[in-house]
């Protein structure tokens, strides 16, 4: 349960325009600088041999290269300059470098600007995501870039907005642009060898880039005929395309378990789990957790009674949320994962780390697009854990279908009971109550009055539960704190 799930979807087009504003401004300011120039094929010439005079060539090379790349200008004329320039060796080595890096840095400014942008847009769509961005990510992407089917600038940015793992997305870039690197950087100094001078050998080293250059433009088609394309096509297609489509789940030759055991998570949450705090470290190391999580990966949900399916959600999103912060080693915060410099790169309710209902999902998908719009029940909130102080504290037992009704209510009665979050002031007429209440206002009936009447359900008769159930109070959101709820 996170806070920016709540935030306005105007802030989530802001900050597309502003990632799309600052494409502009950077192409405008490369042209009136005359960048755009220096690198055009009728300039390069010119350029090649002025770059040869300067001092620190490479450097400078490296970070134009990152430059250029970051802001999505057209590439290859620097490619054919660092072979030109620097020769076969260090002008592959010099490109690659500057290739990989400018190509993260496009991603990072696309996943800075307009990722959640993206999703917000996509709303339902979002989920479809995920064949690009689960743990097949990175063979996708370095099937990408060895078949360039798609621009490298529009999958730099392509990737960023999708929200593609930086690791995967890295490894795949430095992998996958090293073929075709290296031929364009052999045919830049191949070609330059033969116009100046060196042409006892030019012809032979020109043929051969060029024959490498055809072969590397042969590559989609015979990727085609092996059956990589239509994969690498339906991966990307698959955002155009409505959830239910793309969260088909295979057909199976058996049948999924009516009902799922929680046995086990049961056992865990009340050894590992004193009053809402967590030993993060102990589900770490008890091999049933894992065996746990694998067994969530093979329910098919669908199969399942409704009161059934929504327990088993609402375990998977706090077993899954648990495994976050373990595959992090994060003992602080949740929200200091993908944070660099103070900015997060990515939500961390956004990583596709959960294996459930024969698919792959974010925390956000499991909360938004699954418990809340299927089951509309404003008590999920007072039981899903997001890691956090401020969080309603972690039960420690599984839900279950058979008392799931009553573990709710049970929840609702003990988290407004939590005086630090949630309390009635009757002399003042005021309610000081979690931000939850406001950032799912409308899953309360969209005012303070239905909120207050959901209040009205779990404080025990008297004064306070008269004045919640009047709604005719003042509302103060107390301070959500983001501290991680570790067992000491």
């Amino acid at each position: 349960m996170n806070a920016p799930a709540s935030s306005p979807r105007s802030g989530a087009l802001l900050r597309l325009a502003i990632f799309i504003v600052v494409l502009i401004s950077m192409w405008t300011a490369a042209h009136l600088l005359g960048v755009d120039a220096y690198v055009s094929p009728e300039r390069i010439g010119t350029t090649i041999r002025e770059a040869r005079e300067v001092p620190f060539a490479a450097a400078i090379f490296v970070v134009a290269y990152i430059a250029v790349t970051t802001i999505g200008l057209p590439a290859l004329p620097l490619t054919l300059a660092g072979g030109a320039i620097f020769g076969v060796a260090a002008g592959i080595a010099l490109t690659w470098l500057g290739a990989t890096l400018g190509a993260t840095g496009a991603f990072l400014l696309a996943r800075l600007l307009g990722g959640d942008a993206l999703r917000r847009l996509l709303g339902d769509r979002a989920g479809t995501l995920d064949r690009l961005l689960g743990d097949g990510a990175f063979l996708t992407m370095l099937r990408l870039r060895l078949i360039p089917v798609v621009p490298f600038n529009a999958l730099n940015f392509g990737a960023g907005l999708a929200g593609v793992r930086l690791t995967h997305y890295m490894a795949a870039t430095a992998i996958g642009i090293l073929p075709g690197t290296s031929v364009y950087t052999y045919f830049a100094d191949a070609l330059l060898a033969g116009t100046d001078g060196a042409r006892e050998t030019a012809f032979t080293r020109v043929a051969t880039a060029g024959l490498l250059l055809l072969a590397l433009s042969y590559a989609p088609a015979l990727a085609k005929r092996a059956g990589w394309i239509g994969v690498l096509l339906l991966s990307l297609a698959s955002a155009s395309v409505p959830h239910v489509v793309s969260a088909q789940r295979p057909v199976a030759a058996s049948v999924a378990t009516p009902v799922v055991d929680h046995a086990a998570w049961n056992a865990m949450l009340g050894a590992y789990v004193t009053a809402g705090m967590v030993d993060y470290d102990a589900f770490q190391r008890d091999p049933r957790f894992a065996a746990y999580l694998a067994q969530l990966g093979r329910v098919q949900a669908a199969t399942l009674p409704r009161t059934e399916q929504l327990a088993y959600w609402i375990n998977v999103y706090n077993a899954y949320t648990i495994q976050l912060l373990n595959s992090r080693k994060e003992r602080r915060s949740i929200r200091n994962i993908n944070k660099v410099l103070g900015v997060t790169l990515k939500s961390p309710w956004a990583e596709p780390i959960v294996k459930a209902d024969r698919r792959t999902l974010t925390l956000d998908d499991v909360e938004h697009e699954i418990i809340r719009k299927q089951f509309k029940d404003p008590r999920i909130h007072v039981a899903l854990v997001c890691a956090a102080m401020g969080c309603p504290p972690l039960r420690g037992e599984a839900f279950t279908a058979e008392r799931l009704e009553a573990q709710l209510d049970d929840q609702a009665r003990v988290f407004l009971a939590q005086t630090a979050k949630n309390r009635v002031d009757v002399t003042r007429s005021t309610v000081y109550g979690s931000p939850i209440f406001t950032w799912y206002r409308d899953d309360f009936g969209g005012t303070l009055a239905g909120v207050g009447a959901f209040w009205a359900k779990y404080l025990p008769a008297g004064p306070e539960q008269a004045l919640v159930r009047s709604g005719t109070f003042t509302w103060v959101d107390t301070e959500y704190d983001w501290r991680i709820n570790v067992r000491r």
